[in-house]
């Protein structure tokens, strides 16, 4: 049995550069099978969140609502050789989700797991560790981005992901 964390902390996000930086700093800090589960409202900043975790990874491709999809792939580049796997259950019930074969890419070693609207697939989260990051609206384009982890790896990346922060 794997030893689970509730490590938590909240990312005070002032500005849409400021969302882009806590994205790329994550993904500094990503090596390949983590899993991050994206919450909040529609317009809190999940999907632009993705888009900053992609072009940190090198993607030339910049990720949309993946909602009418399900599910988009975007190739990394010079940066980082890892894949992005951007879910987004916006539509999708928890019956539903046995359909949509989204176990098939948890821990994945080529890449990171990316799910917006996370809740759906909450019967998911004793497979494995995550990361929960869960967006609220702060006024403007500010938001609270409050980040659980979910096991001990993703313990670390968040430890790693505040001394990051505090950094810059």
């Amino acid at each position: 049995m794997k030893a689970k964390s509730k490590a938590s902390t909240i990312f005070k996000s002032r500005s849409q550069s400021d969302t882009l930086r806590l994205a790329g700093a994550l993904a500094g800090l990503l090596k390949g099978g983590e899993v991050l589960s994206l919450k909040g409202m529609i317009g809190a900043g999940k999907t632009f969140f993705v888009k900053g975790l992609a072009g940190a990874l090198g993607s030339k491709t910049s990720p949309v609502s993946a909602s009418f999809n399900l599910m988009r792939t975007y190739k990394g580049g010079k940066r980082s050789k890892l894949k992005l796997y951007h879910f987004d259950l916006f539509r999708i019930s928890p019956e539903e989700m046995t359909n949509i074969g989204i176990e098939d890419y948890l821990g994945v070693e080529d890449g990171v797991t990316a799910i917006e609207w996370a809740s759906s697939a909450e019967y998911l989260y004793g497979r494995g560790e995550f990361l929960e990051l869960d967006f609220e609206l702060a006024g403007g384009d500010a938001r609270d981005i409050s980040a659980r982890a979910n096991g001990l790896s993703a313990e670390k990346i968040l430890e790693g992901l505040k001394i990051k922060w505090l950094k810059n």
